[in-house]
Formats: C-alpha cells, structure tokens, sequence
C-alpha cells in the first residue's frame, strides 16, 4: 500500500491568515499545512480521503493522474469543496468516480453540490461525473479491497473514519467508542487528529490522540488536522516514540 497525506492542517490551514505567530512565520516547510486529506493506492485501486478545499494544489504537487473512488468522512466545507476539481479526473478518463459517505454527508452534498445531479450537464459532462454511495457503519469493498468505516464523533455528530488493511486514518474525531476502538488494533499506521494543546468541544487534542494511540498501539502513529498551536519540530521533540506530527506530502508504504 501507497498513501500520501496530502494535507495536515485544520478549516482555516497553516500559515492562518493575518497570523504572526511563531509556527505561522515559521521557515520550516512542515510547519505549512494545507487542509486535511490522503490518498492511496492498495491492489490496483486509488482511493481518495475527502476532497478537500484544497484539492487542485494537492493533486498537481502530487502528480495524482487518476482516482477511482472518495471516501468521505463527513461533509464540513475543509473535507469536501474541492469535490468540483474531480471533473478534470472524469473528463479526462471518461468514468464516473464513486463517493462514499454516511447518510448526513451524502445529503449534505447534495444540497452543497446540487448541480452535479442536472441530467443536461451530465450529458455534456460539464459537471463531475460522481455516484453517491451511502455507506453504514459495516465492512464494504471498493473493487478488491475492503473498506472498515470506523464511527467517531465529531462533536455532536457522528462521522467515519476508515480502515483499509493495515492503515486507519481517524480525522476530526472528538471520541470513540470502546467497540470502535477494537477496529483499530494490529495497525502499522494510525493517522488521527490532534487539533491543538488546549481541550477542544469537537477534536481530540494533542494529550487525547496520544492516550487513543496508546491504547491501540499501531506501530507509528502520525498526527493530523493540526492548528498553528504545534510547531512540527518543537512538539515532535516531546511525543513519546512512535507518535509523530505527520506532515503535508508525506508519502508512507506498509
């Protein structure tokens, strides 16, 4: 398996506009952070997580040519506006490009994205060309590989994360479920959001994605959705080993 996290950073990303704060002036690299997404390829399939509003820049510095299908993990506007740029992927190859989410975000889509279900611009293929596939918390496949929708909560809402072999990626997330918890065991990577230091009502912060990690114990577990309150270098110095600050552009291979 090939992933690609393509983007580490919260709603408003790193630099954050009008900030001079240190991690916002910072020089190094990983301390600019577009918002939160990752791509793999696993048995000949490429999957995409979210469509983030950053999704053009992501897909050019990544040089990703083609996708098959986006799991979505829920339908804030940092996770799924850049859904229009999927137009270049199906003009281009000449598919549809299956999306896949719990019944909120689907709805939710629908209503953000209306235009993309008009039967005269499908037929000039002026829209992307997507099937929305509702999804429930139970194992489904995507061509040959398997997809474990893992529930979390993001706040008051109930969202996914998703295991696919021995990869998770949990973003978002402000609690889960000792059930859910148990998909997540004999991991070689866990991705998990650490918002910030200070508590949050709707994320986990840096302490609660440690302590997740801790209890699943994957071999390498990497830190997303993270404002400017961590400096890379900083706060990497200080994570217990195994735990680290994941970073846009950061390519893994399990």
């Amino acid at each position: 398996m090939k992933v690609i996290i393509l983007g580490t950073g919260t709603s408003q990303g790193v630099p954050v506009i009008g900030c001079t704060c240190e991690t916002c002036r910072s020089k190094d690299p990983k301390d600019k952070r577009l918002r939160t997404s990752a791509y793999l390829e696993y048995r000949g399939t490429k999957i995409l997580i979210d469509t983030s509003v950053d999704f053009r820049q992501q897909m050019l510095t990544n040089n990703i040519k083609d996708i098959d299908a986006v799991l979505y993990t829920h339908h804030h506007v940092d996770h799924i506006f850049g859904m229009d740029d999927l137009r270049q992927y199906t003009q281009r190859h000449n598919k549809y490009i299956d999306l896949f989410g719990n019944r909120m975000t689907l709805k939710e889509m629908k209503i953000t994205f209306r235009y993309v279900l008009d039967k005269e611009l499908i037929r000039h293929k002026s829209v992307p060309l997507v099937k929305f596939r509702e999804i429930r918390n139970e194992p489904f496949e995507i061509g040959n590989v398997e997809v474990i929708p893992v529930e979390v909560s993001h706040g008051n809402i109930k969202i996914f994360g998703f295991r696919i072999g021995d990869f998770a990626y949990i973003t978002d997330g402000s609690a889960i479920s000792p059930k859910e918890l148990k998909k997540l065991e004999g991991l070689q990577v866990l991705v998990i959001n650490a918002l910030r230091i200070r508590p949050h009502p709707t994320h986990f912060n840096l302490q609660e994605a440690i302590e997740i990690s801790k209890a699943v114990r994957p071999k390498k577990t990497y830190l997303t959705h993270v404002t400017h309150d961590l400096m890379h270098g900083r706060i990497n110095e200080a994570l217990p080993k195994g735990i680290e600050i994941a970073y846009d552009n950061l390519k893994l291979k399990l």
